[in-house]
């Protein structure tokens, strides 16, 4: 039977369903394999802060799933309103199944979702890299516009060695009656930008991204700097998705493998396992303790992960925050397609929501 007869069913995605997702995932075929690192199902619906729906594909006389799809859920600045925003990601489509409009059926059944949540004024974006054209493809169904490129990312091993200290800074993780400075300060650096998710003026917000555990692994950190009076001079959030989910290269080329004995740039079975940094603040004039706080957090990540991950928009002043080697590649583009109810302002700065 032809593959383009095949009728597919959507549902939301259950508990008993992690094996058929984690064979569906490291299955995937291409230059990359992910692997979960915990019960798949957990590590999707409790791994980040953001409440988290997932969608799954079966179809008639095939073991296991054809396809699957999250969608992560808060609210953020659009425009100068703070709207709720629902973000797609997590497509997987099985190779055999593919070029049946299989990946529109899981975006829609995605916004359907969302719409229902949370009707029309729902922003809905998702990300893509710039030259994935089947993503771009399916995007182009639902969205009214595309942000191209949205974002660079920034792709950095963490550090080997302790980064010397800077004379009247410390770098550390944040005490909790910190929580509502760095809350404010950081809501005060990222005002203007499309997309960020405002936190709580209070301390809650910190609080629950640092009480967020799947499976016992707590992701989330927050680290600051501090001056000896104890005045917070630029702070950041981590998720360390390496201890969630891991990436492996498949078959690095003798280049890349020659290339990595000398500059260490990634670990030498090339499993990858990422960490995430966003919400990078810094007082006026103390871009030098971000980037001391920088690369503290690259040293004291270590033990979490192997490669820091910044997504930023090419504009974003916290990119000269991130010292860059010309071998800290690649450096990916992604767009962002977006769905609101009117267009986004494009002379706003626009914050990166990161992959899971």
């Amino acid at each position: 039977m032809s593959i383009s007869n095949h009728r597919f069913k959507l549902r939301a995605m259950k508990p008993s369903d992690s094996a058929s997702v984690a064979n569906l995932i490291t299955g995937f075929d291409g230059d990359m394999t992910t692997r979960f690192l915990l019960d798949p199902y957990t590590a999707i619906t409790s791994g980040t802060e953001y409440p988290t729906l997932g969608v799954v594909v079966e179809c008639a006389g095939h073991d296991g799933f054809v396809g699957m799809g999250t969608v992560r859920f808060n609210k953020v600045q659009y425009n100068g309103e703070i709207l709720p925003h629902a973000f797609l990601d997590g497509l997987k489509v099985h190779k055999n199944f593919r070029g049946q409009g299989l990946g529109y059926q899981i975006a829609n059944w995605r916004i359907q979702r969302a719409k229902e949540a949370y009707g029309d004024k729902c922003v809905i974006a998702t990300g893509m890299l710039q030259e994935n054209l089947a993503s771009y493809a399916v995007a182009k169904k639902w969205c009214k516009e595309f942000i191209e490129p949205a974002f660079e990312v920034l792709i950095i091993p963490t550090r080997r060695q302790q980064p010397k200290s800077l004379a009247g800074i410390n770098a550390r993780e944040i005490q909790h009656h910190e929580y509502e400075e760095f809350s404010a300060k950081q809501n005060t650096f990222y005002k203007n930008y499309n997309l960020y998710p405002l936190t709580d003026a209070s301390s809650s917000s910190i609080e629950n991204a640092l009480h967020v555990s799947a499976d016992g692994r707590k992701p989330y950190r927050f680290f600051v700097a501090v001056d000896t009076r104890g005045n917070l001079l630029a702070g950041a959030q981590t998720w360390a998705r390496g201890i969630l989910k891991s990436d492996t290269i498949n078959n690095p080329s003798t280049p890349l493998r020659v290339l990595n004995n000398v500059l260490h740039l990634l670990p030498s079975d090339f499993i990858i396992r990422d960490i995430a940094v966003s919400g990078l603040w810094y007082e006026p004039d103390q871009i030098h303790a971000a980037k001391f706080l920088w690369e503290m957090i690259r040293w004291e990540c270590k033990e979490q992960g192997t490669t820091m991950v910044a997504s930023l928009d090419p504009r974003d002043p916290t990119r000269e925050v991130i010292t860059l080697k010309p071998w800290h590649q690649p450096r990916p583009k992604i767009t962002i397609a977006i769905h609101g109810l009117n267009a986004i302002n494009r002379e706003k700065l626009l914050f990166a929501v990161g992959r899971v």
